[in-house]
């Protein structure tokens, strides 16, 4: 990856789109922000609320999901290593 085209944008590093992980990288950044979100959220709430919660429910479902998608087949996927003999 070359670090010509990288740089910091929001304080958010951005990385150059030719580098391998990018996309992987640009999907798991879409989920923190979500999972930033359901913490400023819930950062001042004292005590339960049912609203609360059903919101970071909403926030963070679809977040999980990506992540596990990402974990069961992204990161899963079998590649042809170079080494092989």
């Amino acid at each position: 990856m070359s670090s010509e085209n990288s740089g910091t944008t929001n304080n958010t590093w951005q990385p150059d789109p030719a580098w391998d992980y990018y996309t992987l990288w640009h999907d798991l950044i879409h989920i923190k922000a979500k999972i930033d979100q359901a913490l400023n959220r819930m950062k001042n709430v004292k005590e339960f609320d049912r609203e609360v919660h059903e919101d970071l429910s909403d926030i963070l479902q679809p977040a999980s999901s990506s992540l596990i998608q990402i974990i069961d087949i992204e990161l899963t996927q079998e590649f042809d290593d170079d080494d092989d003999e």
